[in-house]
């Protein structure tokens, strides 16, 4: 999870990268199509991030446009809504229905090297 937050990747991604596989000799890096398997494990990734977000390790947040710096901080209530909603961790038909962002926090870049010291 913290690799997908280093990356700035939308949560609706991050399922499906866990659950994804190799090809072409690792070349190449399929991500899961496989909806149901994704929407069984929402409840164990919501956890998950909330949990992250409990140790100021990630953020989240529903920039309208693609930029983080754009969308407001969420309160707890609707950290709590976009982690339980299903529309925030999967592509129905190829499309996404919510883009939710993660982000690594200043304190985890410290803890991993890699922001303001």
């Amino acid at each position: 999870m913290l690799i997908n937050a280093v990356e700035e990747a939308y949560l609706n991604g991050v399922i499906a990268d866990f659950l994804g596989q190799a090809q072409r000799g690792g070349a190449v890096w399929l991500f899961s199509t496989d909806e149901s398997a994704i929407r069984a494990l929402i409840p164990r990734f919501a956890k998950v991030v909330s949990e992250m977000i409990r140790k100021d390790l990630v953020e989240i947040r529903e920039p309208r446009d693609a930029i983080w710096d754009h969308a407001p901080a969420m309160t707890e209530a609707q950290i709590r809504e976009a982690l339980d909603d299903p529309d925030t961790w999967v592509w129905v038909g190829g499309e996404a229905k919510r883009m939710v962002m993660l982000m690594t926090t200043d304190h985890a870049d410290r803890l991993i090297g890699r922001g303001p010291y």
